[in-house]
């Protein structure tokens, strides 16, 4: 098969209906075309996919291989997958692939699903009962930052956008589940835009270009201790309802450290959860990589970094409600274009965003997919 945009795939065997074929490059949506191709294997096939030479797979990609697999499983196609690495490894098993892994022998077929921590116990949030929206000049903008540090910069960009969009609109931080009946445009964290989209119809409009929410997991820099020895300890992250208490806790598994024997201390935010781990209360932190980068010298010299994730999976969201659904076009066009004045610049430096970009269908799916399997 033919090369797509840096991504290959090269078929090593195919006799009897049994085929092997090595997959080599990145896995995104430039990987379109060739694993579609795929799909033209015979039906009650066997199929092993080797991902030795895999680069990288992103959320996209992941969303473009389920579908395949989804196509093989109703041909009563038998499906493996060898050599994934570490990250790649959990984010098979993060969005329900896992049972596609190649095990060796009984014991080792338990361990690719049950690796998986269960899905997070949680309280359900009381929604205040439904209030109509009542058309109004004024909009409500709603921002869960990925860092204190951003909050000036998040009154700018409001500003910035009241005179783009012409429009009055009130600013305000949380650390909380947003209000749908009191919000009109929101940037939220992974998890909390799931739940927005799903049960309030929020439209996805842009997330930052070039950025995912990467976990780190922290430990004190005086505790010399490698990951898969805190049998046992106390984590404190910001909030059980959040991706970073996900991807926290597969991260500890990939490494050997039974997630589901930890004790969790969750302290609403994620400096809250940093001082739990200076002032030993706690042994691990999993905190944003944005979050742990922007901390001060201070901090960051109290603390080490024993691991991160690399996954390239989930990323904020910029959501509008569905009652002003017919200015999303505008918004997108406004955010898209900051990076083309020096304001804007300014703003997306003070943010500490890149710029903005459409988000993919496939990479929002997958999103609500994992989000469905451990929280909805």
């Amino acid at each position: 098969m033919s090369m797509n945009n840096n991504f290959t795939i090269k078929q090593i065997a195919g006799d009897n209906n049994n085929f092997t074929f090595n997959l080599v490059g990145a896995i995104d949506a430039h990987a379109d075309t060739m694993l579609g191709s795929l799909t033209q294997i015979p039906a009650n096939s066997y199929v092993l996919l080797d991902f030795s030479q895999v680069e990288r797979v992103n959320s996209m990609g992941l969303s473009l291989l389920l579908k395949v697999f989804e196509n093989w499983e109703k041909q009563k196609t038998r499906i493996e997958v060898q050599n994934l690495d570490r990250m790649v490894s959990m984010l098979f098993k993060i969005t329900g692939l896992g049972r596609f892994i190649k095990t060796e022998g009984a014991a080792a077929a338990g361990t690719a699903e049950g690796i998986n921590p269960e899905p997070p116990r949680h309280v359900e949030i009381k929604a205040a009962a439904p209030v109509a929206h009542v058309a109004s000049d004024k909009l409500n903008f709603v921002a869960s930052m990925q860092s204190g540090q951003q909050l000036t910069g998040w009154y700018l960009l409001n500003t910035y956008l009241q005179r783009r969009m012409k429009k009055a609109i009130h600013f305000e931080q949380t650390v909380d589940t947003p209000n749908p009946d009191s919000t009109d445009l929101l940037f939220a964290k992974p998890f909390e835009a799931s739940l927005m989209i799903k049960r309030h119809g929020f439209i996805p409009v842009m997330r930052p270009s070039s950025e995912a929410d990467e976990v780190v997991i922290l430990t004190r820099s005086d505790d010399t201790r490698t990951l898969a020895e805190y049998a046992d300890v106390c984590v404190s992250t910001a909030t059980e309802s959040s991706f970073v208490y996900l991807l926290g806790r597969f991260l500890c598994d990939e490494n050997g450290l039974d997630s589901s024997k930890l004790t969790f201390d969750f302290s609403g935010n994620e400096i809250k959860a940093l001082q739990t781990l200076i002032r030993k209360k706690a042994d691990l932190a999993f905190m944003l990589k944005k979050t742990y980068e922007g901390l001060s010298s201070f901090s960051k010299n109290s603390v080490r970094k024993l691991d991160e994730s690399q996954t390239d999976f989930a990323c904020h969201l910029f959501l509008v409600a569905p009652h002003i659904q017919n200015q999303a076009e505008a918004l997108g066009e406004i955010l898209a274009a900051m990076t083309e004045d020096d304001q804007g610049k300014q703003i997306l430096q003070d943010i500490q965003i890149q710029g903005w970009s459409k988000p993919e269908e496939g990479e929002v799916q997958m999103l609500q997919m994992v989000y469905d399997r451990y929280r909805g």
